[in-house]
C-alpha cells in the first residue's frame, strides 16, 4: 500500500476462530499505521438452516427457524464482543460490521463499498480435496477481490 495523506481502510474478516484472532494480532504488529481505520466484518450465513432436509426445515416446527437464526446472531454479537476485548487498548480505530449472507460475498461486497485498500483473514488449513468440497471463505476472497488479500496461515 502506497504512502499517502489520507487515511487508509483495512478490513479484517473476523468468524470468532483462533485464525481470526491471530490475523488481527498479526495486523496490528505488521500493517497498522496510526490513524488506519479498521473494519472488522463478521457474516452471519442462515442458508444452512433453510436447506431442504435441516432440522428447521422440518414441518409441523415453525418456530425453529426464528430460533435458529436467533442463535446465529446471538453467536455474531459475540464473536464482535471478544473481539472488541482484544481490540481494546491497542490503538486501533475500529468499527465493527455484522452482515448476513455468504460471508465471502459478505467480505468482498464490504470492501468495496468502504474502499477498503487491503484484506486480511485467517485460514482453517483445510486440505485440497476439503477445500474443494466445503469451499473456502479465503479462497473466495482471494479471486473476487479488486484488492489486495492478505491470508494468515498458521
Amino acid at each position: 500500500m502506497a504512502e499517502t495523506s489520507s487515511k487508509r481502510t483495512c478490513l479484517i474478516a473476523i468468524d470468532g476462530s483462533k485464525y481470526a484472532t491471530e490475523a488481527v494480532t498479526w495486523y496490528k504488529n505488521n500493517v497498522h499505521k496510526p490513524g488506519d481505520h479498521v473494519l472488522l466484518v463478521t457474516a452471519v450465513d442462515h442458508r444452512k438452516h433453510m436447506q431442504y432436509g435441516s432440522v428447521t426445515m422440518t414441518p409441523g416446527n415453525p418456530d425453529s427457524i426464528t430460533h435458529a437464526f436467533a442463535a446465529e446472531d446471538k453467536k455474531a454479537n459475540e464473536i464482535i464482543d471478544k473481539v472488541k476485548t482484544l481490540t481494546q487498548g491497542l490503538g486501533m480505530e475500529t468499527e465493527f460490521v455484522k452482515m448476513s449472507g455468504d460471508p465471502g460475498e459478505c467480505i468482498v461486497h464490504k470492501a468495496k463499498e468502504s474502499g477498503a485498500e487491503l484484506i486480511v483473514t485467517g485460514c482453517r488449513g483445510l486440505g485440497t480435496i476439503r477445500r474443494t468440497i466445503m469451499g473456502s471463505v479465503s479462497d473466495y476472497i482471494i479471486h473476487h477481490s479488486d484488492v489486495p488479500v492478505f491470508v494468515c496461515r498458521h
